[in-house]
């Protein structure tokens, strides 16, 4: 039994992984009407991820916050979209805060002994930035920079079997739980980019939808609350999260990758351009990025894992059923044409300065051995010339959920 640490109220000016544990393990599951179908809060990867109706998973990252109607009633409408990561929305009605007898330990939710022993003070803390309501009321995200609903997917392609890729999972995956103080990764709004001088890229708004592959229907079976991760480089072709800045071992996206940094080089705690939604009852899942740039040594791709929800952290390992006590389901990378991605990168800084470099040319070929054969549906709305505006990205994957 883990000894529980009664600490004072404090601010917390970042949600870490291990509070949301402890804090939102701590909330009962609630369900609310919204206008596309049912929000459910329920545990997350380990715990602490919230399924929304419409389109998309509230983002745990940040500071979080709810509405409640009436005194706990339990019945609220869900919000179309999403909040965003580190997005604050307001609270109505009755507000409330879990009080101390009110959360208990996360237990199994966490990796060790020190998230199952997170005190309710720490859980209270989480509420009172506003992530939760008292048991038996209902909490939905406000739609406050949430993303568009999902475009139709009648042009997505479906009933094609969604391939792995001879590049694997890849040396750069990080699970949620796999970093005791790291920041939550359950978030919408994953944008930002290694140099913070350079121009931020173009935004991309990113819907993937999961499907049963296993289903003689095709594309009429969608995969609610399956935990799914994305990851990519960002503008100027750097991955977050890997290699130590100015050390020997820091990213070179301009020369060719030859296991430099590792995949065990988890020393810096950048974590742009990686999150984790839950799929909603209709299988999608929403992402508010950048349009990918690329580095040398592989074709500009997007990475997609899929667990059941609750998964664990297990190293530094490429998961399989096998080694992830079955929770994992599916790992593949997806691509983009490369006709569409000349439009963005031959147009807009900090991609345009790259596009001299010689292996340009095949870094946006997608044409590598073995790889995947996906490729999202992806559209330019803005300026006529291609220059800024917004990419939406669409791609379906079929899985078995069993």
């Amino acid at each position: 039994m883990s000894t529980k640490r009664y600490q004072p109220l404090r601010p917390i000016p970042t949600l870490t992984r291990r509070r949301a544990l402890a804090g939102l393990g701590a909330i009962a599951s609630t369900a609310a009407c919204g206008s596309n179908g049912t929000a459910s809060t329920e545990d997350g990867p380990g715990a602490g991820n919230q399924s929304t109706s419409a389109n998309g998973s509230a983002g745990k990252s940040g500071s979080m916050s709810a509405s409640t109607s009436g005194s706990g009633s339990g019945s609220t409408a869900a919000s179309n979209g999403s909040a965003g990561a580190g997005e604050t929305t307001s609270a109505s009605g009755s507000t409330s805060a879990a009080t101390e007898g009110a959360a208990s330990d996360a237990g199994g939710s966490a990796n060790d002994a020190n998230a199952a022993g997170t005190s309710e003070a720490d859980a209270a803390q989480i509420s009172q930035e506003g992530s939760a309501a008292e048991a038996g009321a209902t909490t939905v995200a406000d739609d406050a920079g949430a993303l568009p609903p999902a475009p139709s997917w009648d042009q997505v392609a479906t009933c094609v079997a969604s391939n792995t890729d001879a590049a694997g999972q890849g040396p750069f995956f990080i699970h949620e739980l796999e970093k005791n103080d790291d920041i939550s990764l359950i978030r919408q709004d994953i944008r930002g980019r290694y140099n913070q001088d350079a121009e931020p890229g173009v935004e991309m708004q990113l819907y993937l939808r999961v499907l049963d592959s296993t289903s003689t229907s095709c594309n009429q079976v969608p995969v609610p609350n399956i935990d799914v991760y994305v990851w990519h480089v960002d503008a100027q072709g750097y991955y977050s999260g890997f290699g130590t800045r100015g050390g020997s071992d820091e990213q070179k996206p301009d020369t060719p990758y030859a296991g430099v940094p590792s995949t065990n080089a988890l020393e810096n705690t950048d974590r742009f351009l990686r999150g984790v939604q839950t799929t909603d009852e209709n299988g999608v899942v929403a992402f508010r990025s950048i349009f990918p740039g690329w580095y040398n040594g592989r074709d500009l791709h997007i990475h997609f894992v899929a667990f059941k929800k609750g998964s664990m952290s297990e190293g530094r390992v490429a998961y399989t059923k096998a080694n992830s006590q079955g929770y994992w389901l599916f790992t593949t990378q997806f691509y983009f044409d490369p006709a569409f991605i000349k439009t963005i990168h031959e147009n807009n800084q900090p991609y345009l300065r790259r596009t001299t470099l010689s292996a340009y040319a095949g870094a946006i070929a997608e044409d590598e051995p073995g790889n995947s054969g996906l490729h999202a549906k992806a559209s330019l709305s803005g300026d006529n010339s291609g220059v800024g505006g917004i990419v939406t990205a669409q791609m379906q994957i079929l899985l078995d959920p069993s």
